[in-house]
């Protein structure tokens, strides 16, 4: 069975934009086997496998050599690179990122770190010596240290984590004392001061409750999470704030309830959560822009990253699903459509009608490790948990999962009489049955189970598919569900395909995928004017015959709004554009049922 990344490439369809993309990009328009470390295509692992080579790789300039990641804290005027003040963000979010790779990267990781050190100053910073930190000169140009002395402390913590080095840890104390001694300086003069400076204002300080909470979990001194309780307080309300440093400091902030289980933090992060997903500031991708309150149309793979975290951990505290869901959704339509074909995230024009296509903006100074970074924490942490008593398959990603005891091997097949088909391999230790919990997601209806080809009656347990006798070693199972298909309405709940019966406007989604109209399939479509009428109720999965094989392309008959006509588009998901060079794409749309069918 071909895979769905193998069938994403060479659609019949897109041939000819394949061709292009491909004399444009360096890209092959043949079939990819796509293949993780366990052998298992898919394209979460694709995905992932991409950023890891982009990091460690020369494919794409620029090429992450050590001079290059070292040039935030080695301020050779010689050696410019761009955001160097930015002392440590660069170095220290490769050195996060690549500490949870794959164990191949270690030892260069491991002389990266060992030279990063060498640049320490005497007072425990990274960067400009000659900066003071006191509350009459606090400013502007010191923002930067500080946030790239954050991002690196955090970096410096998690390879500590993975090696026991003691010799890191001595130097993350000291970074995390000169910030201790730093915030003291910070009055109400000074946040007043650092007011309305988005990038380089307070949210630098407030960044820094994550790894402070790390130092104290690591050295077991409560000291730094009763500093990480004091600082945070100071993040202002959205406003204009850049949604990086607000969605850093929230995360931080969610460490440090689970570190004291102080319910004020706790309240803190949800009050700013719900406000924020009820507001304006929440698009219909599921996430947020680079900037709250309207400032500008981009988005900020680093931000994304942020929520999808956020929100996992929200979950993992509370087990309320919906957090896992908001998660889910802001991957395959944020993050997935944030990334680009060279593996790096970054920033694309967007907003709630439209995304248009523009330069690359890869932002491999920060975007890059901070997409990786989530991908990893998905995968690692929240793709499957094994408690021991039984194992939970969260998220339907073709992607895989090992620890000690179990490993599980997920592939996305194709569809068969309008089910879509996942694949589970399973591999346990010992030789009793594991009980086996797999999510129903909201977004799928009807679901078939078949355990080694036999079709089964399961239970459910919440949203949940409980089946029944567990599994054991070699199991294969097959899932077969149905997708929902419903329209996101701005400022109202979302309605499914059935209950529209009166014209409206809004964002079709399909199973968990935002799916556009783009000008590679539907440039007729997008032809001026465009204020065209889909018929919802013609709405179909996209036939082999029409060169679809196998994944979730609808199509549907619609009138064009500049001449009479009764036309057939594509939808195809935004999540693809990745792979399809950004074109521009259309989501917001007009749907009606068409009451005379031929």
């Amino acid at each position: 069975m071909r895979t769905y990344f193998e069938g994403l490439i060479s659609i019949r369809v897109l041939y000819c934009f394949s061709i292009l993309i491909a004399t444009l990009y360096g890209c092959s328009n043949s079939p990819v086997a796509i293949t993780g470390n366990s052998g298992s295509p898919g394209e979460f692992t694709h995905r992932m496998t991409l950023t890891e080579e982009r990091l460690t790789g020369d494919t794409y300039e620029p090429v992450f050599t050590k001079d290059f990641i070292l040039a935030d804290v080695n301020l050779n005027p010689d050696n410019p690179r761009r955001f160097r003040n930015y002392s440590g963000d660069l170095s220290g979010r490769y050195v996060e990122a690549l500490s949870s790779c794959s164990e191949k990267y270690s030892d260069k990781l491991d002389e990266i770190v060992k030279d990063i050190l060498q640049f320490q100053q005497p007072d425990g910073r990274f960067g400009d010596p000659l900066l003071v930190f006191s509350e009459d000169l606090i400013n502007k140009e010191h923002m930067p240290l500080m946030w790239g002395n954050g991002r690196l402390l955090a970096g410096l913590l998690e390879y500590y984590r993975k090696t026991g080095n003691n010799e890191v840890l001595d130097a993350a104390v000291k970074l995390g004392d000169f910030f201790t001694g730093c915030y003291k300086e910070v009055t109400p003069a000074v946040v007043s001061r650092l007011e309305g400076l988005g990038a380089d204002g307070i949210i630098c300080f407030t960044q820094y409750v994550e790894p402070l909470v790390m130092l104290s979990e690591i050295t077991g001194d409560k000291k730094y999470a009763e500093v990480a309780s004091q600082v945070y307080p100071v993040l202002p309300q959205r406003g204009t704030l850049h949604s990086h440093g607000y969605l850093t400091t929230l995360r931080g902030v969610l460490d440090l309830y689970e570190y004291d289980k102080n319910p004020v933090h706790f309240e803190f992060v949800n009050r700013a959560y719900d406000d924020l997903i009820n507001s304006d500031d929440y698009t219909v991708y599921g996430s947020v822009k680079e900037y709250f309150g309207g400032k500008g149309e981009r988005d900020e793979g680093c931000s994304t990253a942020d929520f999808i975290r956020l929100s996992l951990h929200l979950y993992k505290l509370t087990g309320k699903l919906d957090y896992l869901e908001k998660a889910e959704f802001a991957l395959f339509n944020s993050l997935y459509f944030n990334q680009f074909f060279t593996g790096d995230f970054g920033h694309h024009i967007i907003n709630d009608s439209e995304s248009t296509p523009g330069i690359m903006n890869a932002a491999w100074w920060c975007c890059t490790m901070s997409g990786l970074r989530a991908m990893q924490i998905i995968q690692n942490e929240f793709f499957v948990q094994n408690d021991g008593d039984r194992i939970k398959i969260n998220l339907l990603l073709d992607t895989y999962y090992s620890d000690d005891n179990v490993s599980i091997d997920l592939k996305k097949g194709g569809i068969d009489n309008g089910y879509h088909i996942f694949e589970i391999d399973v591999l346990v230790t010992g030789n009793d049955h594991r009980p086996l919990l797999i999510r129903q997601p909201s977004w799928t209806t009807e679901t078939e189970v078949l355990i080694n080809g036999k079709r089964i009656d399961f239970t459910t347990e919440g949203d949940y598919i409980s089946v029944p006798g567990g599994v054991e070693s070699g199991d294969k199972i097959l899932l077969r569900m149905n997708y929902q298909t419903r329209v996101i309405i701005p400022g109202k709940e979302n309605i499914l395909k059935s209950e529209v019966a009166a014209p409206v406007r809004g964002t079709l989604c399909y199973g968990p995928f935002i799916m556009a109209v783009d000008n590679r399939t539907g440039y007729t479509f997008l032809a001026e004017p465009n204020d065209n009428i889909v018929y919802i109720n013609t709405l179909t999965i996209m036939s082999e015959e029409a060169g679809n094989e196998g994944r979730p392309y609808l199509t549907a008959w619609y009138s064009h709004d500049g001449y009479p006509s009764r036309s057939r588009v594509v939808f195809r998901p935004v999540s693809e554009m990745t792979f399809d060079g950004h074109p521009y794409m259309m989501v917001s749309l007009k749907f009606v049922p068409e009451k005379n069918l031929k």
